[in-house]
């Protein structure tokens, strides 16, 4: 029998019938773009992945920019999620609320992940919005430089319809991973789904998944076959 020695290592992310949809989880080494309007959910599955990381023993570096990490904080409560009670090295708030913040990113997002974090930016869009975009490409790429080389899993925040199509299609292009939450009003409410629009290295269910936010964050929907 041949050994695979460059087989991709899948991470759980903890939520079990997402992690079916993934094809057994997140790969490692990975950048992943989170797509969502407005109220569609995609930070909170965001933060619901990392908390869980957290509550592991794994490392979080969390890069906050139009909202500051107390309100941040406030929203985690929302579904019980207390970071405040975590190991003071196992998440920690960066804020780059600043005319400055793609330096603050490029030193920090070097060190942290050099370090064994998990890293978000919330948001990119705010990113792209006040800072000059081929300045926001090499940051992504320096991310993506960081991530082949430390490992872990690392997420972009984009709220769709704030960017025209040529920015968020570039953006899913270097992205190794495109996670896109979905929410239609109906008559009886509100209809959310999910899909895997791209995961490199890793056979995904394509289709639409249904979902529901809970007060304990997302919960995958059972009903419906996933493969």
């Amino acid at each position: 029998m041949i050994k695979l020695e460059n087989a991709m290592k899948l991470i759980k992310t903890r939520i079990q019938l997402l992690d079916e949809t993934l094809g057994g989880g997140l790969p490692d080494k990975s950048v992943i773009l989170m797509l969502g309007e407005p109220g569609s959910g995609n930070d909170i599955l965001t933060q619901q992945i990392m908390y869980q990381h957290a509550l592991k023993e794994g490392k979080v570096a969390y890069f906050t920019t139009f909202r500051p990490p107390e309100i941040t904080t406030e929203d985690f409560k929302t579904f019980g999620w207390d970071v405040s009670r975590l190991k003071a090295d196992h998440w920690t708030f960066i804020d780059i609320h600043t005319s400055k913040a793609l330096q603050i990113l490029q030193k920090e997002i070097s060190m942290r992940i050099g370090q064994g974090c998990w890293t978000v930016i919330d948001s990119l869009s705010y990113i792209l919005l006040t800072q000059k975009h081929n300045l926001v490409l090499n940051m992504v790429e320096s991310l993506l430089d960081n991530a082949r080389k430390h490992g872990g899993i690392h997420f972009l925040l984009l709220t769709q319809g704030m960017h025209d199509p040529q920015t968020e299609i570039t953006m899913q292009h270097l992205a190794d991973g495109v996670i896109e939450l979905i929410a239609q009003k109906t008559a009886r409410g509100t209809s959310r789904r999910i899909r895997t629009k791209n995961m490199r290295k890793t056979v995904y269910v394509q289709k639409l998944i249904p979902f529901n936010i809970t007060k304990n964050g997302i919960v995958v929907e059972t009903a419906v076959r996933i493969a």
